[in-house]
């Protein structure tokens, strides 16, 4: 390969890749839920629900048959990713959810265990999908394509959002997603996504684009449009996250004096600003709610404290993946304006879902993944982006699960910045090209990133 033409990672295996990356982005939600959670007339089986199972299957299907006609192993060439953590924590959600205890405000039915299981599954099939491409790339070219997956998946969403949205805008720009605490304020993402999950899929389109798109109009398009849907998404978390990562970006991996003094100079006076027009801030930051709504965090320290006292009747094995934890949470809940289906934060929901052991492992995973950022953060743009996703990721994870919840798009994300980051380390630096000579990758790459 010459420096000027892209390593075309998706025609070595074809098949396989253009699979992995449907079943990444999935399908948008055309079905309007109710937040309360008690109107969902539609059924586990909907539209929705259906389109996704069918790609599912379909993916289990491509992934079967490309094992078998290339004979050639799942995994191809070994992979350190820490694995063991990821098999600890599904046999202890195993476990638990077969122990689970009878909900007391909820009838046991069949389908619980069948739910928890089909989930579960779900994950194994990202697992499996991602791996197979994984290790049948070369070595050396492993952490790009986690990086290229990443960009497309969240360029995808964000291109389906606008296309959906003058369509059916009531759907796309509106009142959150099943799942997601209520807002007066409208968000963009609606129903058709969540906007958390939207804002998410934003910041890791805008550091994409800042990184690998082509200089110029291109790029700073593709920094504008990701920014605006950012913006109309209106999730505090992920726009807190984002202005934390340019920060970080500008002060310590721009490689520019000029842009480390600017922002020094600009954050302080946009401090005082703040301090000046905070009523405007505070309402922006409100959402249109009160400032009960907000000191309580949009009913998320009245969700972990439902969780708590859960867990503390049940520390050591929980009550089990998805359907026992979302019980516990409904026979500890007092309100009834809305019933959370999770705990709202990783550490929180793994506790509750698998007792205190899936909380370690949980810890373990974040810990292990950010360790293996910053240890190969130096080596060039593709190991910074995965940093500021996994950075991202880790304050998101004080807001919501990434992990230990059903299989959802950042969940997908998730798993591709770990394996990314986690599998790319244990890979020598010697084997890495410098970073004025990766415009070899998918787009070209400012050379001042990691300077």
């Amino acid at each position: 390969m010459t420096a000027d033409q892209p390593y075309p990672l998706q025609k070595q295996n074809p098949l396989l890749y253009w699979t992995t990356l449907i079943f990444l982005v999935g399908v948008p939600n055309f079905i309007h839920f109710d937040v309360t959670g008690r109107t969902h007339t539609q059924g586990l089986l909907n539209p929705t629900s259906l389109s996704t199972m069918a790609i599912n299957f379909l993916s289990t299907y491509v992934l079967i048959v490309v094992v078998l006609l290339s004979r050639r192993p799942l995994l191809c060439r070994k992979v350190n990713i820490a694995g063991w953590l990821w098999i600890v924590l599904l046999l202890q959600m195993l476990l638990s959810t077969a122990l689970a205890p009878a909900s007391r405000l909820t009838p046991p039915l069949f389908s619980d265990n069948l739910i928890a299981l089909y989930r579960m599954y779900e994950w194994i099939l990202a697992f499996a999908l991602v791996l197979a491409l994984y290790t049948r790339t070369p070595e050396e070219r492993g952490t790009e394509l986690m990086v290229q997956l990443i960009g497309r998946m969240s360029w995808i969403w964000i291109a389906m959002t606008y296309l959906i949205l003058p369509i059916m805008p009531s759907q796309v720009y509106g009142g959150a997603g099943e799942g997601e605490i209520a807002s007066a304020h409208a968000q963009l993402g609606g129903q058709l996504l969540s906007p958390s999950y939207l804002s998410t899929l934003s910041v890791a389109a805008f550091f994409y684009s800042l990184f690998f798109f082509p200089r110029g109009l291109v790029r700073f398009c593709g920094c504008v449009v990701a920014f605006v849907t950012l913006v109309l998404a209106h999730t505090r978390i992920e726009q807190g996250s984002f202005l934390m990562l340019i920060l970080l970006y500008a002060i310590f991996f721009s490689g520019l004096f000029f842009l480390r003094i600017a922002t020094i100079i600009s954050t302080a006076v946009l401090a005082a600003l703040g301090i000046l027009f905070r009523s405007a801030i505070f309402e922006y930051i409100s959402r249109g709610q009160n400032a009960n709504s907000l000191a309580t965090l949009n009913d998320r320290t009245r969700v972990w404290a439902a969780a708590i006292e859960a867990i503390r009747a049940r520390p050591i094995l929980g009550y089990g993946y998805v359907v026992g934890a979302k019980n516990a949470l409904k026979d500890h809940w007092l309100y009834a304006h809305w019933i959370p289906p999770h705990a709202h934060n990783e550490y929180i929901h793994a506790f509750l879902s698998g007792g205190i052991l899936a909380a370690l492992l949980a810890l373990c995973i974040y810990a292990r993944a950010l360790w293996a950022g910053f240890r190969t953060a130096h080596r060039g743009p593709h190991q910074v982006f995965l940093l500021f996703l996994m950075i991202l990721f880790t304050v998101r994870s004080l807001g919501g699960p990434n992990m230990t919840y059903i299989f959802t798009r950042p969940g997908g994300v998730f798993l591709l910045i770990f394996i990314g980051l986690v599998g790319g380390a244990s890979i020598k630096s010697s084997r890495r090209k410098p970073l004025k000579a990766s415009r070899s990758s998918t787009h070209a790459i400012p050379q001042e990133v990691g300077a």
